[in-house]
């Protein structure tokens, strides 16, 4: 296994001051919790996943509802919607990971290989390439086009809560219930590195947008800072935990 070496923590920027963050609107429609959100890249809207088994397409502006697709027979868990292509991939507690095709609302391939709830899924930003997470403790990176599973990533020892893809490597990163970070090398499908600050398990991850840098939260809310690895994010808290990391509205 290669070794990696942290550098000194970047200098960050003195936050600035701002005033009080507000409500700004309440959008109701699903009929169990929200577990996962994504925005498209173009900001005109977003998508979220649910215990109700929808995933419901919201205009971003309005916060009308545009479109809700059924499938999934259990808990959708995860949403990410390709910058690549007119896809939005999609994952649950019913181990199904589907792949839709939002020109026509349809679903238009399936991957097949979990044997347990699939927790989450990201897409790698320059390739054809799906990475998956598993109640299974084990993470799948796929093929979009041929659904062929590429490589399963072994060596976590629990469920494999969150997975974040980036350009840069590591170009893998998923976090565990096992109390583990995994840096993987997405040619091998090998560890290049654990890490092993965290005690309880790590339930979400996230990326900065600009530099190389992540962050990482705990059933606990613990934050782990470590070098090349900085928080400065904001928290969904849920019955006095943190149950989401909205990575998607990072404030650097």
């Amino acid at each position: 296994m290669n070794n990696i070496h942290f550098l000194k923590t970047p200098t960050m920027p003195k936050p600035q001051w701002h005033a009080p963050w507000k409500l700004f609107r309440v959008i109701s429609g699903h009929l169990g919790w929200v577990r996962s959100i994504a925005v498209e890249p173009g900001n005109q809207w977003f998508v979220t996943g649910a215990g109700d088994r929808t995933i419901k397409i919201w205009d971003l502006a309005s916060g009308k509802l545009k479109l809700s697709l059924t499938g999934h027979i259990s808990t959708v868990r995860g949403v990410a919607v390709s910058t690549r292509s007119p896809y939005l991939f999609s994952c649950g507690e019913d181990k199904q990971v589907k792949c839709w095709d939002l020109e026509y609302n349809k679903v238009i391939r399936h991957y097949h290989g979990h044997l347990s709830a699939v927790y989450d899924l990201d897409l790698h930003q320059t390739i054809d390439v799906l990475v998956t997470c598993s109640r299974d403790a084990t993470a799948r990176v796929w093929d979009i086009r041929s659904k062929a599973n590429v490589h399963t990533l072994s060596g976590h020892t629990n469920t494999v809560a969150t997975v974040r893809c980036q350009a840069a490597e590591p170009q893998i990163i998923t976090g565990s219930h096992d109390s583990t970070i995994r840096l993987w090398d997405l040619i091998a499908g090998k560890t290049r590195a654990t890490l092993t600050n965290h005690k309880k398990s790590v339930r979400a991850l996230a990326l900065h947008p600009r530099q190389y840098v992540t962050s990482s939260y705990v059933v606990n809310g613990d934050a782990y800072v470590a070098p090349k690895f900085v928080i400065f994010c904001y928290l969904v808290v849920v019955n006095d935990r943190v149950d989401r990391l909205a990575h998607f509205i990072c404030a650097f």
